[in-house]
């Protein structure tokens, strides 16, 4: 009995495939190369959105690494506005393992002037406007982030730079700025004077020695100076040794985790907190998109679903009267759905594969030579292995649904029925 199950089952299965070998091959041969070419453009149409959200997301992330935060943030104690003893601190980082560098940080803010003596009263705000300022190490900070790669005008700081200063793009303004030209200096140019106005009303006057533009809206709306300079600014030698926070750079894969509890066993105080904790509200952001682009995913499948259920539908209805002679000598119901599930999987499989080359062969080299030009940054296709794996299971999913509810609406009609269309 065993023996004869088997072949039953085999016989049933050549004969599925047979039939659907004789409705693909023998019937219009447009509805296969149609089909495959709607299943191929409904695949490359899955993994193209949720590449593209994956990439902006990655560029995101990678300009808050190199333009802001770097690897790992060492802040002051919740109740101290300093690190003390800083070069003792930093020197202690920089000797555990997996640390590429570290850079101290010392803040303020400053109301920014450009061409303040053409006003022509002194209500006149002119071109100006308040803004952060950084004094940095340039040769640390160079360890830590990107921005001396990234000037636009100009050259970068030296150690010995005094009375010159360091302009992101959205605080000069111009013509490739974000920000709306009001709420910036106007278009200033490398080589132009600026005043700064401190708080305790310590005044100041630089030269603009660079424009940077880092593609990363918090990290272009600041300016920098060197640490020697801001000590001065705020006037007490002791700033010297202090630091308003610490970027840490890590070692290519190593986890920033790994690292801030290293940190902690070593002793060294202060919050420190990974890059990540502070992406959360572009994190946010990003989800929106990701939400967008399910929708537009969820709709590409569902269209891919109904043209594959109307062309099976019809073709099914086109066969009524064959499909009935079929079940009247004795085909077994399943074998003839069998049938059009096999036909729906053939459609579905060549357009993935088709979709896949042209994902793989086109799309993805063409990005990787011509990245897309954001304001956020160059944004590629990033495909993910979970994206290709639930855009292969949708379509495939799809397939099952159009390949079987026509086949088996026309197999609870009665024999007699379908022969005679009555």
């Amino acid at each position: 009995m065993k023996y004869i199950s088997v072949k039953s089952i085999m016989g049933n299965l050549a004969i599925t495939l047979f039939l659907a070998y004789k409705s693909i091959l023998k019937g219009n041969r447009w509805v296969p190369i149609l089909l495959v070419l709607v299943m191929a453009f409904s695949f490359v149409n899955l993994i193209f959105t949720a590449s593209i959200i994956t990439g902006v997301m990655r560029t995101m992330d990678k300009q808050l690494v190199d333009a802001v935060y770097s690897n790992i943030v060492l802040n002051p104690e919740d109740d101290d506005y300093y690190i003390d003893h800083v070069s003792q601190v930093q020197k202690q980082i920089e000797q555990a393992p997996g640390v590429a560098g570290a850079s101290t940080h010392l803040d303020s803010s400053a109301f920014f002037e450009y061409q303040w003596k053409e006003k022509q009263t002194q209500t006149d705000k002119g071109k100006s406007g308040t803004w952060k300022v950084i004094g940095i190490n340039p040769e640390q900070e160079a360890n830590v982030t990107t921005i001396h790669n990234q000037m636009i005008e100009g050259s970068y700081l030296t150690e010995d730079d005094r009375d010159e200063i360091v302009l992101g793009v959205e605080i000069a303004g111009g013509d490739i700025t974000q920000t709306e030209a009001f709420l910036t200096l106007g278009g200033v140019k490398a080589g132009d004077k600026v005043r700064l106005t401190y708080p305790d009303n310590i005044q100041r006057e630089y030269t603009v020695k660079g424009i940077f533009r880092a593609r990363e809206l918090q990290a272009d709306l600041v300016a920098f100076v060197t640490q020697k300079e801001m000590a001065s600014v705020l006037g007490r030698n002791i700033f010297y040794d202090r630091a308003s926070q610490i970027l840490i750079r890590s070692e290519p894969n190593i986890d920033e985790n790994i690292l801030i509890a290293e940190f902690r066993d070593m002793g060294i105080k202060g919050e420190i907190r990974s890059w990540s904790e502070y992406g959360g509200a572009m994190r946010s952001t990003i989800s929106t998109f990701e939400i967008i682009g399910s929708l537009i995913n969820g709709v590409g499948l569902i269209v891919a679903t109904i043209v594959m259920f109307i062309v099976i539908y019809i073709n099914v209805i086109n066969r009524k009267r064959q499909i009935g002679i079929m079940r009247a000598i004795g085909i077994a119901q399943g074998t003839i759905i069998g049938s059009y599930l096999v036909q729906a999987l053939f459609y579905a499989g060549s357009g993935i594969a088709l979709g896949w080359i042209v994902v793989r062969f086109l799309l993805l080299p063409y990005f990787i030579n011509n990245p897309l030009d954001l304001p956020i940054g160059l944004v590629s296709l990033t495909v993910q292995p979970l994206t290709m794996g639930s855009s292969t299971a949708g379509l495939i999913l799809a397939a099952i649904l159009a390949g079987v509810i026509p086949a088996w609406a026309i197999m609870k009609q009665s024999i007699i029925k379908v022969i005679w269309g009555t």
